[in-house]
């Protein structure tokens, strides 16, 4: 009689095989937390040496930014009289300590500010704490105002952690000419200044206390008690002006890349949170239309919101409700109403309160991808040695 014949082993049940095919569906499970939740991420790197490998890897990142198109606002920085401080929305950023400090702008995972002891501009990661100190521009920094941007060609803005970068800085002389300073990290120097003649009055000036826009491949700032827009266009280096409505002189508003790419503001009237956009109309001329209108006073736990917000009320007592700021590319405006700090999402019209009265106006939001690094993993038989607040931009 013939002995019975062992059953055939199922290649898919080795050890190995299973293992691998576990990891496939935990990294399935994780690339789906929502960027903006990277201390879940964090605690997931805690459970085993596997998950704490997986979660640091190249290909879990990589992964973790093509299903997630946007980065996300992992916190936002306000500017006080002697220093920053930078608030987390979920999450708080190991190096996130700004004492002596005056934030200017961020963007691209990357904070540009004036260290004010020393009146030097630094650009600054926070996720990492990489710091880069620049020259001095031709133009004193009380001058004008200035933006901070990735200058890698045909960047997607998801991974731009130790690339090239651009600090845009501009201004106006006098009251005949607008000024333009680019710095270039691969240079190491700023560039001669690019100058157009303008007709300024004695009030134009450029909004130091809002930070300008970048829409499409042109930077956008703002004037004080204006009705002008200062262009600077990146490819061929030139300035212009653009006027706002007319309706819109001494207005406070904030500049902004609309829905499809275009330039925008936002702006409170009426206790009417107001959204415009620049749009070419049947004959072909580019003029301004407004888009949206939100009712505050339906919205805003707060009261007094039924009062119009020209630029200079911030001086005042007690404000009425004006736009601070805005998260570009994830349809957040920040907004002042009764001496709170509040954020508006423009997709679900969800308002948080995110602060109580602060000394200054400037409010500059931060995104960026967040996730963990493997910091040390143990060889004996615990489990790896994460520290929590260890995190790579990505």
């Amino acid at each position: 009689m013939d002995s019975p014949q062992p059953a055939r082993r199922d290649p898919a049940m080795d050890p190995p095989a299973a293992a691998a095919l576990m990891d496939e569906l935990v990294e399935e499970v994780l690339i789906r937390v929502p960027p903006d939740d990277p201390a879940t991420l964090v605690r997931a790197t805690l459970v085993c040496k596997r998950w704490c490998r997986l979660i640091a890897g190249a290909s879990f990142r990589r992964r973790f930014r093509e299903l997630h198109p946007r980065p996300p606002m992992l916190g936002y920085l306000y500017r006080r009289r002697d220093g920053t401080d930078f608030v987390p929305t979920s999450f708080r950023l190991p190096h996130a300590v700004c004492e002596g400090w005056s934030v200017l702008d961020a963007r691209h995972g990357r904070v540009l500010v004036v260290d004010l002891a020393e009146l030097a501009l630094i650009v600054w990661d926070p996720v990492t704490d990489d710091l880069r100190s620049l020259p001095t521009p031709w133009f004193p920094l009380s001058m004008g105002n200035m933006v901070l941007l990735c200058a890698t060609a045909n960047c997607d803005h998801r991974d731009c952690r130790g690339g090239p970068f651009l600090v845009v800085a501009a201004g106006g002389f006098g009251e005949s000419h607008a000024l333009a300073d680019i710095y270039s990290s691969e240079q190491g120097t700023w560039s001669e200044l690019i100058t157009e003649m303008q007709h300024f009055n004695g009030r134009d000036r450029l909004g130091t206390l809002v930070r300008g826009t970048l829409v499409g491949n042109a930077i956008y700032f703002n004037y004080k008690r204006s009705t002008k827009i200062l262009e600077y266009e990146l490819g061929r280096q030139e300035l212009s002006i653009i006027y706002l409505p007319s309706a819109f002189h001494s207005w406070h508003i904030v500049l902004m890349e609309a829905d499809d790419g275009v330039l925008g503001f936002a702006t409170v009237q009426d206790s009417k949170l107001c959204l415009w956009a620049r749009e070419a109309g049947v004959d072909g001329h580019v003029g301004w239309a407004q888009r949206r209108v939100i009712e505050l006073d339906k919205l805003l736990p707060v009261p007094d919101c039924n009062r119009s917000a020209p630029l200079d009320v911030y001086a005042s007592a007690s404000p009425p409700p004006f736009v601070v700021a805005v998260a570009d590319g994830i349809h957040v405006i920040f907004l002042w109403a009764g001496d709170e700090l509040f954020s508006i999402h423009l997709k679900s019209s969800r308002v948080e309160k995110i602060g109580e009265f602060i000394s200054d106006v400037a409010v500059v939001p931060y995104m960026s991808f967040c996730t963990p690094v493997l910091d040390m993993v143990s060889t004996g038989n615990e489990g790896p040695k994460v520290d929590a607040s260890s995190v790579s931009q990505t």
